[in-house]
This record gives structure tokens, sequence and C-alpha cells, in this order.
């Protein structure tokens, strides 16, 4: 019977084993000692991260794991510790201690300390973490934040700065001393202040990455009193303290400045068209009416130059009817359409051609590596319809070849229109772009607004065009890059 007790271990021995290979094996490193300093307890974990074997640390000074010049102070704060209650705490919390490796590398560390009785004994419990990975990142955070090109402000949870970063303090022309500490509301109008706390509260019941303010215009105030537009990111921070928000601010005086301008350009360009189709094409069809009138007073009775003339003069007028058709449809095609559909390449193509067939000297082959996509199907229409048609208009004989291919590339459904016309001189394919610029100007039935058009339209709905064709070789190709993705409008 002795001997069945003597060989199964009490509960406590269990117990004792058990936390002894728990603080073996903790992930931390774990140091115990008596109260004046001197190491009882090592863990594995500790013996790694300082570079120690367990019989150098053993009945040594704690304080030779740390540099000489922190040793001292080291001394005072774990015999404070050693007089504190058992409870745990973080030693020296706020400010940073160095560990001291025994290859004389030295390392931020941060160490929790408890205290408790052995055998009538005080001891100290000192748990060391490496933060070495920590410092690092935080570094790297404060150098991102540093080097961003808008402003970074964070703000602590009762929205006082703590953190801004050079551009801040040049976009609103305070020092940095003059921003930590203040409350957030001194970068706002003094009008705004007031409301700002509720939003921030707002903010703080539920917080996530997103823009500030949407669907209203933001303004700020620099430091002189002027105000100016913004755009304002807001990133919640986790951190010690919680409550942290990472604001990224940008200055966009330049581009409301530049949507203003374009907004009255295209204004003013649909005013000009649509005056210009109303009081131009008026006094046009009543030149025509006069022209028909003349031709038939005549009565065949006018020579053939009259008659050539008559109808040079007709000619005249529909080609002129056409450009202001067309100079209205450009003025119109500067927004982006609302109307988005399932568009299938191929049917795509094949509708284009229905409507507008190819000559029946010309033949066209079609290559399509494309998906569905959703999209504005009227205007990618009108695009094609463009390219196909200059193709044939501008060819320089009465047969030829227009190739169509159509495929995915990235978030872009690429398409490209190629012939074997004359080509376009490399000196004349800057400005086939421009309105009124034809690429034959032989050819009088063009207005030169086609690929005008085109562009105006790709550009307005998020897409490149450009064009290949090479001097002394036949041959143009217009490649047209349309988003395959709608993009979320900035007021939407």
């Amino acid at each position: 019977m002795n001997r069945a007790v003597a060989r199964t271990a009490s509960p406590q021995r269990v117990a004792e084993r058990v936390l002894a290979q728990v603080v073996e094996f903790a992930p931390n490193g774990v140091a115990v000692m008596t109260a004046a300093g001197r190491i009882v307890l090592v863990n594995a974990e500790l013996e790694r991260m300082f570079g120690y074997a367990r019989s150098e640390l053993l009945e040594q000074s704690i304080e030779q794991l740390l540099p000489e010049r922190f040793r001292c102070g080291h001394a005072l704060l774990r015999t404070d510790a050693g007089r504190d209650d058992p409870r745990s705490h973080v030693m020296a919390a706020g400010r940073e201690l160095i560990g001291r490796r025994a290859d004389g590398v030295e390392f931020p560390i941060e160490i929790g300390v408890s205290t408790l009785r052995a055998q009538g004994e005080a001891l100290v419990v000192e748990t060391i973490i490496d933060i070495s990975v920590r410092k690092r990142f935080e570094r790297m955070f404060q150098k991102m934040v540093e080097a961003a090109p808008c402003g970074m402000v964070m703000v602590d949870a009762r929205g006082s700065i703590v953190l801004v970063n050079p551009h801040t303090e040049v976009m609103f022309g305070y020092a940095p001393t003059e921003l930590i500490g203040k409350t957030l509301e001194i970068l706002l109008p003094e009008r705004f202040r007031a409301a700002h706390g509720g939003h921030r509260q707002e903010f703080a019941a539920a917080p996530s990455m997103r823009q500030m303010g949407m669907g209203r215009d933001l303004t700020a105030r620099r430091k002189d009193g002027t105000e100016f537009p913004v755009e304002i990111g807001l990133n919640p921070v986790p951190g010690d303290e919680g409550g942290l928000v990472l604001a990224a601010v940008t200055d966009i005086t330049r581009r409301k400045a530049m949507e203003l301008e374009l907004q009255q350009a295209n204004v003013n360009l649909e005013e000009f068209s649509s005056a210009a189709s109303h009081d131009l094409k008026s006094p046009l069809r009543g030149i025509a009416d006069l022209i028909e009138w003349i031709a038939e007073d005549l009565d065949g009775r006018q020579s053939t130059e009259v008659t050539r003339n008559l109808d040079r003069i007709g000619d005249r007028i529909r080609r002129l009817e056409r450009v202001i058709d067309d100079l209205l449809t450009y003025a119109r095609a500067g927004t982006m359409s609302a109307e988005v559909i399932a568009v299938e390449p191929r049917a795509l193509i094949e509708g284009v051609l229905e409507i507008q067939p190819l000559p029946p000297g010309f033949q066209v082959a079609v290559h399509i590596e494309a998906a569905p996509f959703v999209t504005a199907k009227t205007p990618l229409e009108t695009v094609l319809r463009n390219l196909i048609g200059n193709a044939v208009k501008h060819h320089d004989r009465e047969s030829g070849h227009v190739s169509i291919q159509v495929r995915d590339v990235d978030r872009y459904c690429v398409f490209t229109v190629s012939d074997d016309g004359p080509g376009i001189p490399a000196a004349s394919q800057a400005r086939v772009f421009h309105m009124f610029q034809a690429r034959s100007p032989a050819n009088r039935a063009s207005s030169g607004i086609g690929l005008a058009l085109s562009k105006r339209l790709v550009e307005s709905h998020g897409g490149r065009i450009a064009l290949e064709s090479a001097d002394g070789v036949r041959g143009t190709s217009v490649r047209v890059s349309w988003p395959r993705f709608q993009w979320r409008k900035s007021r939407d």
C-alpha cells in the first residue's frame, strides 16, 4: 500500500510539473528572481532571446540582460515592483526598454512584472517580450505616413491630434507643435466645428474604412483663415489606446477648378451646337429651297455649267448640314451614358454590320476572343460604326479588306479595326483625332468629326483609343480599349 502511494504523485506535484512545463515552453521569455535581482529560474525562450546558456544566467543579476546605461534604473524599477501588490503590470509603461544579448546586440523589449511568495520568500517574475518586429513595423508605418503624398492626420478617441506628417504642415501652414494635442476641429472652418463632433461620434460608434462626408463637399481651413476643398479618407487604426483614426487629407483645389472649367466648356459647347443646329440649319434649308425653285423656274433651259453649279451648291449645303449634325453629336458625347446593359461582343459587331453593311467590293473578317460584359451599349456601338465606316470611306480602292478583332485584356475589352487602305502618314496621325481633321483631305464626304467623336465617347467612358499606321506601309489599325467593368462615379 505504501509503495503504491509512493509511486502515485500527489495532485500538487502533478500541477507543479505541468506549471514548470508551461513556463519552460512559454512563447515569451520568463525569468524568476529574488527581490535582490538574483535569477533563480529562466525558460528556453529567454535563453534563445538573449543568446545565453541557462548556466550562465542562474544566480546572476537580472541586470545582466540590459545595457549598462539602463541597469541602475532597472534595479530601482524592480525594487518598486517588489513592494507592489502581486498584480501584474507593465514595467516602465510609456517608456522604451532595451535588452542586450550575449553578443552585445541591443533590441527593444517589453517587460511584464508580477510578484509572488514561495516558502515565505518574495520572488519577482518578469515576462520579457522581444518587440523588434513590432518596432520595425511602427518605424515603417511612420516612414510611410511621413512620405505620403497627401496630408495624414491621426486622432485619438477624444478627437485630439496625435500625429501629422510634413505634407499636412505644408497644406495647412501649421508647425507640428501647433497641431499635436489640439482637436481636429482646428483644421475646419468655424461654421462646421460644432457639427463635426457629432459626426466624429457617429464614426466612433461604427468605425470602418470609408470616405468622409460622402455626398457632401468638404472644406478645410488653413492657419491664415483661407479655405480649400478636400477629400478625406478615414481609416480606423488598432492601437493600445484604442479609438485611433488615421485621416488621409487631399487638397482637391486644382481638380475642382478643372472640373468646373470642363463642365462649363461642355455646357458652352452644347449651347453653341444647339444654336448652330437651329440658327444655321434653318437658313441652309431656305437656301436649298431657293436652289430647287431656281431649277424649277429654269425648267431645263439652263446650260450644263449652270446645272453643274446648282448641283455643287446643293452638295455643299448637304455637307454643311452633316457638319452641324456631327458637331451637335460631338457636344452631347462628353458625359458618361447612364444606361448600361449586357453586351455580347459578337452580337454587337453583327448588329453594326447589319445596320451599316460594307460595300460589295469589301470583305470583313471578324475574330472574337471576349466574354460578354455590362456597359453602355449605344456609345460603344457609335464608336464601332465610325471606325468601320472610316475603314471603307477613306479607302483609296473599290475593294478591300477590313479586320475586326475583339479580345479581353485585363479590365478592358479591346476592339481593333484594321483596313488595307492607304494608311495615315506619321505627320498626320497626331491631328486625326481633332475636330474637322479628316483622314483623307480628298474625301469631301467626311466632316472630319468621326474620330474626334469616337475619342470623346471612349474617354468619357473611361477607355482609351489609339491609332497605328506606318509610313510606306498600307493599312491602318485603330484600337479601342473599352472598360469591361463599370466605375462608380464620384457623385454616386
